[in-house]
């Protein structure tokens, strides 16, 4: 019986009694490198959680290893162990890998807009469901690009997956909002300049008549609007979470 230990974060996987190292791959999960050795650490075994005692040892979420509860920072690579949701999440974003993925993402965009357009178009969707399948593809293999690239685990992936596409979000609302206030600025200047010849024209036809709307349909319809809005936002992080994740997943894959 034997011992396969990391260099890097200090983990030890016991061996079985019908395996041997070469049945391993030389990297540990962390990246670091396996030796191998017949003495055991106890403490930093990931199997024996109460070997110090009969205290819990918490695991470090940087390189796993084993630490006393009240520890405040990780005695193997130093890492502050109270951190918060936020704290967490933003020291596992790796903004190379998102800025990537952003890239990808660009790239995608273009593709699915002619793929889903065609689609879209053939089955006379609503333009609701075109916005969403568009994005939801766009940042699922933005996402994927992002976990490929710079990420080591799936929850690692996931939240650079989220980030990437909260990004891809802000970009394209940035975008298109440019795009209407310039668009709005041409039509009123248009009608402006139109008015007087619209406006005797109107005034002179016999036909013309005073149209009136709902204002309770009208209001019933914005709400209804903004409810898909929400639900393609969370569509769209709810698949750069997943591409990420995949991303991730395919990235071990290859490895092993």
């Amino acid at each position: 019986m034997g011992y396969l230990e990391c260099e890097k974060c200090g983990l030890q996987y016991e061996l079985a009694d019908n395996e041997v190292p070469e049945d391993f791959s030389d990297k540990c999960e962390c990246g670091g490198k396996l030796t191998y050795t017949d003495r055991s650490k106890k403490p930093k075994t990931a199997s024996n959680p109460k070997a110090d005692g009969d205290e819990y040892l918490i695991p470090c979420s940087h390189c796993n290893f084993g630490n006393k509860p009240q520890a405040q920072f990780c005695k193997k690579c130093g890492k502050n162990l109270k951190l918060n949701l936020i704290s967490r999440f933003n020291n596992d974003l790796n903004l190379f890998a998102v800025f990537i993925g952003l890239a990808v993402s660009c790239i995608v965009l273009i593709i699915g807009s002619i793929l889903f357009g065609s689609i879209v178009a053939a089955a006379s969707l609503d333009i609701s469901i075109y916005v969403a399948l568009v994005l939801m593809f766009m940042v699922f293999f933005g996402g994927t690009t992002t976990g490929i690239v710079g990420c080591t685990d799936v929850k690692e992936g996931a939240r650079n997956g989220i980030f990437m596409s909260l990004i891809a979000l802000v970009i394209l609302g940035f975008v298109v909002g440019v795009v209407l206030f310039v668009t709005m600025g041409i039509a009123a200047a248009i009608s402006s300049a139109l008015q007087p010849y619209s406006s005797s024209m109107a005034s002179s036809s016999p036909w013309s008549t005073t149209g009136t709307t709902s204002s309770a349909t009208d209001s019933l319809e914005s709400v209804f609007t903004i409810i898909k809005g929400i639900i393609i936002i969370v569509l769209v992080l709810i698949s750069g979470a997943v591409g990420g994740s995949f991303g991730v997943f395919l990235k071990n894959g290859f490895k092993n």
